[in-house]
């Protein structure tokens, strides 16, 4: 077995699944409107820490480890249509391109969240920013989802438990 990721890595990574959770749950509810904002808050310091820590980290959570090449990212994902990919003890390119994609838009839901939930800074715009926050966390939801769906055909196509891997921080050399 092999230490990949660390505790910080796997503690954010699970407390932005309960933000994300939470923040879902209540996303229509004016009772919770709070409970909501205060998920996107915790969630909004996590991922800003997470990228903190992606140029700091000294293990496979660094991201020079996982760079950003989208056209690397898709090839992958045509290699395990075809059988031919290959198995990366950090993350793969398809993984790694839905990470930035998550980090960039979770950014962007949650700037814009805050920007709606404190809409008395610039009132007009409240209607606009509330679409512009939706359309934004709606795309959130399809990046985990994608992501979700990648760990899971992952594990079957390699043979390896990620999910496992993620609360334990060891994989399989």
């Amino acid at each position: 077995m092999q230490y990949v990721w660390d505790v910080f890595v796997r503690a954010s990574h699970w407390l932005l699944v309960v933000t994300f959770v939470v923040a879902y749950w209540t996303h229509d509810s004016i009772w919770d409107r709070d409970v909501h904002a205060q998920a996107g808050y915790v969630a909004g310091v996590l991922l800003l820490a997470r990228i903190f820590w992606g140029f700091r980290a000294k293990s496979y959570a660094n991201f020079s480890t996982f760079p950003f090449r989208p056209l690397q990212g898709l090839r992958y994902v045509w290699q395990i249509f075809t059988g031919k990919s290959k198995r990366f003890i950090g993350h793969n390119p398809a993984g790694s391109l839905v990470i930035y994609l998550i980090l960039l838009d979770g950014l962007l839901s949650i700037g814009s969240g805050i920007w709606v939930y404190n809409d008395g800074w610039v009132p007009s715009f409240s209607l606009p920013l509330a679409e512009i926050h939706h359309d934004f966390s709606w795309a959130w939801v399809g990046l985990v989802s994608m992501h979700v769906s990648g760990v899971l055909f992952e594990s079957l196509v390699h043979k390896e438990n990620l999910i496992r891997a993620m609360i334990t921080g060891y994989k399989k050399k």
